[in-house]
């Protein structure tokens, strides 16, 4: 794609559009970077995590109707529920690991809100079983039995928590890709209405050219170069601008503990990304081209 346009009989570089063009389509350029990112970003974290989430169960047992025992009575309970809950469900198919989270990591877990170890130890607090699926997991056969080992024990099921992340994630996604495709809309909107202003600015040298001889494509031609050149100037600028932003807010997540999609990282993603600029200069001159022609035709 070249850039340096030939010697033109037009002097379009005089036109007020060669000043505004270029901030207006690096302003919608560095917006439509960020969109891309942040849509990217998002889809590839939700798919993480709710691949994560469905990767593990929790099964809870409270001490139901053991508040009133001492802790050591309540706590002999509770392991004898939690045992039986362990030997029973290995069994079923479709179970990776299954195994009960220490009463060590517990109070280590509720220490930050409850205090010390000695106080946890004195309060009624629900045992954990971690459950790892595998594929021929059943959840409704766990469930069922479960319900016959420990009708009081409680099944998280993350089902109803993916499907509403995955809700609120399409409709985040929906609403970028429309304002993706809005600010592409705009940036060439912006083409078509620098295009026009300078045909007006330029009509009598547009008229003089007609009389010589000078066909319309060859005007066309002149201007979708010019706008070109405009616009890949002005989307290589926007560029410029995300990229640092998107790191720093890349590098403040990470402090945060949140990970880098590997989306944003892959190799097709970054030539994407690279390939911003040149795209939008393509459609452009298009555009312009375009616009020229139907607005010569118009005037013949």
């Amino acid at each position: 794609m070249a850039f340096r346009a030939p010697p033109s009989h037009l002097p379009l570089e005089s036109d007020s559009s060669s000043r505004f063009l270029p901030s207006i389509v690096a302003l919608m350029v560095a917006l439509l970077t960020f969109s891309i990112v942040g849509l990217a970003a998002l889809h590839d974290s939700v798919g993480q995590w709710s691949g994560q989430i469905e990767g593990s169960l929790s099964i809870q047992v409270p001490p139901t109707e053991l508040a009133n025992r001492t802790p050591e009575e309540r706590e002999e309970a509770l392991q004898k529920t939690v045992d039986a809950i362990i030997d029973d469900v290995s069994n079923l198919p479709g179970i990776a690991r299954i195994e009960e989270l220490s009463p060590d990591t517990m109070a280590a877990l509720l220490e930050p809100w409850l205090g010390p170890d000695e106080v946890v130890s004195e309060l009624p607090i629900p045992r954990i079983i971690e459950i790892t699926p595998e594929t021929g997991f059943n959840y409704d056969a766990l469930e069922m039995r479960l319900g016959e080992i420990a009708p009081e024990a409680v099944l998280d099921d993350h089902r109803i928590w993916i499907e509403r992340i995955a809700d609120v994630a399409f409709s985040v996604e929906l609403a970028l890709s429309l304002l993706i495709v809005v600010l592409f809309g705009a940036t060439m909107l912006s083409v078509v209405f620098a295009t026009r202003s300078g045909l007006s600015i330029h009509h009598r040298i547009i008229e003089l050219l007609h009389l010589i001889g000078a066909q319309d494509s060859y005007i066309a031609k002149q201007f979708g170069r010019h706008n070109q050149r405009l616009a890949f100037f002005g989307a290589l600028i926007g560029l410029l601008i995300a990229l640092p932003v998107s790191a720093l807010i890349a590098w403040l997540g990470l402090r945060a503990g949140w990970p880098i999609p590997s989306l944003v990282l892959s190799p097709i993603f970054i030539a994407l990304i690279v390939a911003i600029p040149f795209i939008v200069a393509m459609i452009a001159g298009i555009t312009a081209t375009r616009t020229v022609l139907r607005v010569l035709h118009r005037m013949l």
